[in-house]
């Protein structure tokens, strides 16, 4: 075996770790895990970059676990250590605004950082799409901002990455978030007391 799966096998099983006991926000049920493994498969459709994968992998662990930036250094490289750096958001900016506002500064600095973090939105929008076929507009309430932010929010990272993203993953961005533009419509119908049957 050689290095190459290694470094993207050593994520993984850091990644379960980790991540163990955590849920998605969503329903509350899927395992947490699910979304950073969903976001390495994805990157790994576009790269062979060992590194690549594996801090797509790692991307949500210092953010959301008991683990340091240095500890990402000494266990995976400065490569993935300085990609899961810029992917992480400073929890000290509470505004949610500012927040993200102040990594997508960061992350416009590192394109291979904001190539994962467009595969992250379009994993999250997906995701979202689902639950809010599955349950209404009330799943928005699960997230720390209402739609018309997060959709902004979507936007904007396509609108910074689609010059250098590959062709086919600006295609399923773009399809993702008419996706998501198409739930939140049929939650207005609805609304308004016609069924969507």
């Amino acid at each position: 075996m050689d290095n190459t799966n290694n470094l993207v096998e050593k994520a993984l099983s850091k990644a379960i770790e980790l991540h163990k006991g955590q849920v998605r926000k969503g329903d509350g049920k899927i395992p947490y895990v699910v979304h950073p493994l969903e976001v390495g498969i994805i990157v790994a459709r576009y790269t062979a970059n060992p590194a690549l994968v594996a801090a797509a992998i790692l991307h949500d662990t210092v953010e959301g676990c008991e683990y340091l930036i240095e500890d990402v250094e000494t266990e995976f490289g400065s490569e993935v250590k300085n990609i899961v750096s810029a992917l992480t958001e400073d929890k000290t900016i509470t505004d949610w605004i500012d927040r993200k506002n102040e990594n997508l500064k960061r992350l416009r600095l590192n394109q291979d950082a904001y190539f994962i973090k467009s595969v992250d939105a379009l994993a999250n929008m997906r995701s979202l799409t689902e639950l809010l076929k599955n349950e209404g507009s009330v799943a928005w309430s699960r997230f720390n901002a209402p739609k018309e932010k997060k959709m902004e929010y979507f936007k904007v990272i396509l609108q910074d990455t689609d010059d250098f993203l590959p062709k086919k993953h600006i295609e399923e961005y773009v399809s993702a978030l008419k996706d998501l533009e198409y739930s939140e419509f049929l939650e207005r119908k609805t609304a308004l007391g016609f069924s969507s049957e």
